[in-house]
């Protein structure tokens, strides 16, 4: 490659682009121990109760303080029940789903978003 091609190739980023976006999800969750409690956090819910208000009043989770938000994180990070709902394509994103049963008790889900997949 000659001096000029490495020029060219800098301005039109062939060569120097950021690399793609990786997989990622942001999501929720509002973990209970019990599957008893999980109708009672669905009907908390539909009856218009915010997630984040819900999950401060029910999820045994320490991310229930700050309304269940888990952040954003690759796949592997979370148990495998978690993640295979949070990066199947078919779960729509912005709707509640579960219970997803795990280790750690019942989970009720929202992925806000997900990237890569």
């Amino acid at each position: 490659m000659g001096f000029f091609d490495s020029i060219s190739k800098a301005f039109s980023n062939e060569e120097y682009s950021a690399p793609p976006e990786g997989v990622k999800a942001t999501a929720r969750h509002i973990l209970v121990k019990d599957v008893s409690q999980v109708d009672l956090v669905k009907n908390e819910l539909g009856s218009g109760a915010s997630f984040a208000q819900v999950a401060k009043s029910f999820s045994t989770c320490p991310s229930g303080s700050t309304g269940g938000s888990l952040g954003s994180f690759p796949p592997g990070r979370m148990v495998p029940e978690f993640d295979k709902v949070i990066f199947n394509p078919d779960t729509v994103v912005g709707e509640l789903v579960g219970p997803v049963q795990t280790k750690f008790g019942y989970h009720l889900i929202v992925v806000d978003k997900r990237t890569g997949v």
